[in-house]
């Protein structure tokens, strides 16, 4: 049997690693997942070396690629392993194999290719052959090995691997359960890598959906045996087909009927099907509107969704009492303070729940990666940034005041009358200000729509608030005394 480490960076469940933690215990491989809190990375390494594995393996996207490359190189000073490195970066940017520390890349699904890599590593076969995988050989050779067809019916899938992350107290007796029902979805949105993937593997073969009855079935094992208070479907769109939705509400209202959270699909919806899920459940939805403007919605981000369809989702999700989130990017190609203000009469008139901003980050392989404004404005040797307390990514005018302005426009939107005295205070480069009025929101955020445990509670506010402001108060200080 084959010992396999599967390792990331950030406090969350990877339903990538549980589908393939799964898949291999089922061929009698050994896995443990290895989390990097980044407060003691010299403790995770010797706990990974301690593991001594065959194979590590890291699930990437851009901002978490320099964290992956270096700890793979430092896993390979000490003990002799195979690194693989997958998911969406490893897609889209194949050069990446020719990186230190990189010796596969898998190109694809990684249920049945790691599966695969496991099983000839055990049997100490070659593994240079094996479909979805990018091989670097020993003599520094790059072997590209074809795409297959993707798996189709996801229902062959065994459960989640939930037990996988129970060796850490965040997850254990969790009053909540993330769970995923499909892959893919059908949207070109331009900040986003779906519409690469859409052509990538195809349309068809890359939507894809758990039967109603299958998902059912798997829920009910989870929710049997760990008793969650609620589920957050972290599905991008929580269904395609309404003729799935029409089968899969009923199915959980009966057999489950728990609250839930998830992300809303936009498209011919009726008022009845609001009221399906406020009865089957449904607690708070996002409701993803990305821009408040929508010439720049429709436009550069692709996302066809026009502002009445999006008021009266709303009014419906009001009228029966589900709550939600929407979205607001800041940062993006040719964004300007004066964008922004004028958007505030959208988002004061949608009344969000919660308003979620973020500053746009460009990365390799969407469409906007490659647009004039985005290429003009990037910095050279930038990291993207992990967590969505970062700074305005492209170096664009108003840089000040559009960074204030993301992290106080919740409040504006919220109370309008506080908008001219934040429309005043945003031209002002006042230390640590802006920071401490986005930390309480995102505090309110946390505690209004995660559910979690308080210790979870705590945890996150540290990582995703008080860590990055207490860096970069730090920053500040630094710069302030060296005057």
């Amino acid at each position: 049997m084959a010992r396999i480490a599967f390792c990331q960076n950030i406090l969350v469940e990877f339903m990538g690693y549980m589908y393939m933690s799964s898949a291999l215990k089922e061929s009698g491989h050994i896995v443990e997942v290895f989390i990097d809190t980044q407060q003691n990375s010299n403790r995770f390494l010797n706990e990974v070396n301690k593991f001594n594995p065959d194979i590590v393996c890291f699930s990437i996207l851009s901002p978490t690629v320099p964290w992956a490359l270096r700890v793979s190189r430092k896993i390979k000073e000490h003990i002799d392993t195979i690194t693989i490195f997958g998911n969406i970066h490893a897609i889209l940017n194949p050069g990446l194999i020719e990186q230190p520390g990189v010796d596969v890349l898998c190109i694809g699904e990684g249920e049945q290719p790691l599966k695969m890599l496991a099983d000839r590593v055990q049997q100490g076969e070659s593994y240079h052959d094996i479909p979805s995988l990018t091989v670097k050989a020993e003599n520094s050779e790059i072997i590209n090995n074809p795409l297959p067809s993707t798996m189709q019916n996801l229902d062959d899938l065994p459960f989640h691997d939930r037990e996988m992350y129970d060796k850490y107290p965040f997850f254990r007796n969790s009053p909540y359960l993330r769970f995923m029902m499909g892959r893919g979805c059908p949207f070109h949105c331009s900040f986003c890598s779906n519409a690469y993937l859409l052509k990538y593997y195809g349309a068809k073969q890359y939507i894809r959906k758990l039967s109603p009855e299958r998902a059912i079935a798997e829920l009910e094992y989870h929710v049997k045996k760990r008793k969650p208070k609620s589920i957050t479907f972290i599905d991008e769109v929580f269904w395609v087909k309404n003729s799935w939705l029409s089968q899969f509400l009923p199915l959980y209202k009966e057999r489950i009927g728990i609250k839930y959270l998830a992300n809303f699909r936009f498209g011919p919806i009726k008022e009845e099907d609001i009221i399906k899920m406020a009865d089957s459940g449904a607690k708070s939805f996002t409701l993803a509107v990305e821009s408040g403007d929508e010439s720049q919605r429709t436009g550069l981000l692709k996302k066809t969704v026009k502002d009445e369809d999006i008021f009266k989702i709303a009014n419906w999700f009001r009228k029966h009492r589900i709550s939600f989130f929407s979205s607001s990017f800041f940062g993006l190609p040719d964004d300007t303070v004066e964008g922004h203000l004028k958007n505030l009469a959208f988002y004061q008139k949608l009344r969000p729940t919660y308003l979620w901003t973020t500053f746009f980050q460009p990365y390799p392989g969407i469409a906007l990666f490659d647009h004039p404004a985005s290429r003009s404005s990037m910095r050279k040797d930038q990291e993207y940034a992990m967590t969505f307390h970062h700074e305005l990514f492209l170096d664009i005018p108003d840089r000040v005041s559009l960074t204030n302005l993301k992290k106080v426009y919740f409040l504006m939107v919220l109370w309008p009358r506080l908008t001219p005295i934040f429309s005043w205070l945003i031209k002002y480069k006042i230390p640590i200000l802006f920071d401490v009025l986005f930390v309480s929101h995102f505090t309110y955020y946390i505690f209004r729509f995660e559910n979690l445990s308080f210790k979870q509670y705590i945890s996150q506010i540290k990582v995703f608030g008080l860590m990055p402001l207490v860096d970069k108060t730090l920053h500040w200080w630094d710069a302030f005394t060296k005057k």
